[in-house]
């Protein structure tokens, strides 16, 4: 089995081929995003209860149709004077428990905005809820909206996190209807020893995977390292011998910015949240992503979130002191509600959440190593330069966590 370490030979092999070209400046390509995200919370209700859910105050709350449409009138104004992509996810708790009102949006947007091409729409669900009737609208429907899938695994995985629900779920119709969709598969404690079989599981059955450790539980039990580590080796060691098999986000997502030569000590913002996202809560509250609604972090701290400014790049300053510091923090999958639920800052991570986020990274840079050393990257002399220096950079630092 393939054994998560950085080896003597590997290592050696790295050096050479970026020490042969140490005079060459690295350009930074930006592509500029014109995109703006929008989410509207249909329902604060949901049909399941799952271990790790981050929304904790859920009642029964619901939109009204005509704050909806008050809210898309608003950001398609906004997106043709701007000449924006805009991106709207109905979203809940369970969006479906409002299958009436999603209706009504769908119709709604389409009669209306038809003209304005620049545009999508998905649907986050669990799925337990898209059968009969909603399965039919939904094929109906097949150009104008993409259903994105929660799919935590195996039966039994799905099961522990999920309120017992796989066998409510039709995967078949989500794989005939999304081809290669990318399901969303959250890992928590329970499951993590299962983690390779879960990812193994729903690629083999067809599904692409993005994959995260669960936001907001208790990871302090120091066995969740050595599980962890032993369960992307096994994944490691399934993609190399599969090499037609998509990798899992865990394990694929990109490391090369760490090799970058940045032109000052910003830090790029992970995602989209604040100045390019907005969340509307039921009510029709604006905030900067979900985490920061009544519904994940209570009516305190989501009035406080509304004075925070979002840069897109972050000053190195305002970051906490291990982050300022860490050699990793250009291509840490920060997430900035979680962090202001769990540690009060958005620049400050949890201490466990951390030691394992550095355990998959340091896993990944070993992942694309072997297969930089087996042909199978395909990336500009730029990128591969910088990817190079970022394998010798994660190994190089984190071996020793």
């Amino acid at each position: 089995m393939v054994q998560v370490a950085a080896t003597g030979a590997l290592v050696v092999i790295v050096v050479l081929v970026v020490l042969d070209v140490a005079d060459r400046t690295i350009k930074i390509m930006k592509k500029e995003l014109n995109d703006r995200f929008v989410t509207l919370t249909l329902t604060n209700m949901c049909n399941l209860n799952c271990t790790y859910c981050y929304e904790v105050n859920k009642s029964n709350r619901k939109m009204s149709f005509e704050t909806a449409k008050s809210i898309i009138d608003s950001e398609f104004q906004n997106g043709i004077e701007k000449d924006l992509f805009l991106h709207f996810s109905l979203f809940g708790g369970e969006p479906f428990l409002e299958f009436d009102l999603i209706c009504k949006i769908v119709d709604y947007i389409e009669k209306n905005y038809s003209n304005y091409h620049k545009y999508n729409i998905d649907i986050t669900t669990n799925g337990t809820l898209v059968h009969g009737e909603v399965q039919e609208w939904l094929k109906e429907h097949k150009k104008a909206v993409y259903c994105a899938l929660s799919l935590d695994g195996t039966k039994e995985m799905h099961d522990t996190n999920r309120s017992n629900s796989f066998d409510k779920i039709d995967l078949d119709f989500f794989l005939s209807m999304y081809p290669k969709q990318s399901i969303k598969m959250t890992i928590s404690q329970e499951t993590l020893p299962k983690l390779a079989e879960g990812v193994i599981y729903c690629s083999e059955k067809g599904f692409d995977i993005f994959c995260n450790l669960a936001y907001g539980i208790d990871w302090s039990n120091k066995d969740n390292i050595s599980i962890l580590n032993n369960q992307l080796a096994i994944l490691i060691d399934y993609y190399l011998n599969n090499p037609d098999v998509k990798p899992c986000s865990m394990l694929s997502d990109q490391i090369f910015q760490l090799g970058m030569d940045y032109p000052n000590s910003n830090v790029k913002k992970w995602c989209a949240t604040g100045d390019k996202m907005a969340s509307y809560d039921t009510d029709g509250k604006k905030y900067p992503c979900q985490f920061f609604m009544p519904l994940s972090c209570g009516e305190e701290k989501s009035k406080k979130a509304k004075e925070f400014e979002f840069y897109d790049e972050i000053p190195v300053d305002l970051l906490d002191e291990k982050c300022r510091n860490c050699i990793v923090n250009r291509a840490c999958p920060t997430c900035y509600g979680s962090n202001y639920v769990s540690t009060g800052s958005l620049y400050k991570k949890e201490d466990n959440y951390c030691i394992l986020t550095k355990n998959i990274l340091f896993a990944r840079s070993f992942f694309h190593a072997k297969l930089w050393e087996l042909g199978r990257l395909k990336l500009s002399e730029d990128d591969e330069q910088a990817l190079l220096r970022s394998i010798i950079l994660i190994q190089e630092n984190l071996g020793d966590i």
